[in-house]
């Protein structure tokens, strides 16, 4: 791709998430990095300074050089004339009060940021700058760990955040191509020394096995991301589908309790069951704020088959879920080991991760 296209064929992106782009206002998450502060660049030179502004969480973990960060990426708005939004998070404490990865925590902490900034700036939608090779990892590494479909799709263009939508107008876009725009202008930005960390699975995936299938399939990035892109269509079909057969299979439904109708779920195919179940499973998952453990294909399967057997049975399952067959129905909870510990069953507890 010729560099001097990239900010044509942006806003031809954006313009395919959102046509009416040019009369909203725009919140860029850049981290001062590569691939965002490219896409700083590219929306300052799409709309005027009244419609995009910048905004950066200063994560804190590495002292001196998170600073630094936050001072270019307010350096680099001032220069293209944006208003800048900054914050410092604690992923760390977070990630200890909940159990949670640091990965996993540090990706809550700035959602939540940048939904408030957005919010507080009068925003109608988040940039971020997941690209191409990011689309290509997450599918590789959602693929190693055995997930289905929804992982295989890898990341969404557009995703719903707290009454906002988050857009990913780099998605068609190589690293490779974002360097080379960026020179061309002679633009500057820095290098996380995290991202050579081979303890990391992403730099391991971008560093080790990115480089070795490219020798195999050059396009490798292109392919994928026509692998994604149809594999989110079907995951757009099953959306509908569900939002469907929900209120029919389910006879009552709280935050930490779902029945589902046994003799209903069996009239089903066998693709709707599984769905409908790892539905269930996660989102009694989500209010109980349990997603440190995957719902496993193993967990669904053994929830179908709880509802396919006769009598009464129940049993555990990974991820802080509970499965069991009563009756006409097939309840999804929560684990015993976490009812004990004091989790009602008629309403959720609201604050389970802060205990």
């Amino acid at each position: 791709m010729d560099p001097a296209a990239l900010p044509r064929l942006f806003q031809a992106s954006l313009e395919t998430l959102e046509p009416a782009w040019r009369d909203s206002k725009f919140l860029v998450a850049c981290s001062g990095g590569l691939d965002s502060t490219a896409l700083l660049h590219l929306t300052a030179l799409s709309l005027p300074s009244a419609q995009a502004a910048a905004a950066h969480l200063n994560h804190g973990w590495r002292g001196p050089a998170a600073d630094r960060d936050q001072a270019f990426v307010a350096r680099t708005a001032a220069e293209l004339g944006l208003a800048f939004f900054t914050e410092k998070g604690d992923p760390a404490g977070l990630a200890e009060r909940r159990k949670k990865g640091l990965e996993e925590a540090a990706r809550v902490v700035r959602y939540d940021f940048l939904a408030r900034a957005a919010r507080g700036w009068g925003a109608d939608f988040i940039l971020t700058a997941h690209q191409a090779d990011d689309q290509a990892e997450t599918m590789l590494m959602n693929l190693l760990k055995g997930a289905g479909p929804g992982g295989l799709a890898g990341i969404p263009p557009s995703r719903p955040l707290d009454g906002l939508v988050v857009l990913r107008p780099l998605l068609a876009f190589s690293r490779e191509v974002l360097r080379a725009w960026l020179k061309v202008r002679g633009l500057t930005w820095l290098e996380d020394e995290s991202n050579l960390d081979p303890r990391f699975w992403r730099n391991a995936v971008r560093g080790e096995l990115l480089p070795g299938l490219k020798r195999w399939n050059p396009r490798l990035l292109e392919t994928l991301g026509r692998s994604a892109a149809l594999l989110r269509a079907e995951e757009d079909f099953w959306h509908g589908r569900l939002a469907e057969l929900w209120p029919r299979v389910v006879r009552a439904e709280s935050p930490v309790e779902i029945e589902m109708d046994r003799h209903f779920l069996a009239v089903l195919t066998l693709a709707e069951r599984r769905r409908l179940v790892h539905a269930g499973l996660i989102r009694i998952q989500r209010a109980m704020d349990l997603i440190n453990e995957p719902v496993t294909f193993a967990s669904v399967e053994t929830a179908l088959s709880l509802a396919a057997e006769k009598g009464r049975r129940g049993l555990d399952l990974p991820g802080g879920v509970r499965a069991s067959a009563e009756g006409p129905v097939l309840r999804l909870t929560v684990a015993s080991r976490l009812a004990a510990r004091g989790i009602s069953r008629a309403s959720g507890s609201g604050g389970w991760g802060a205990v």
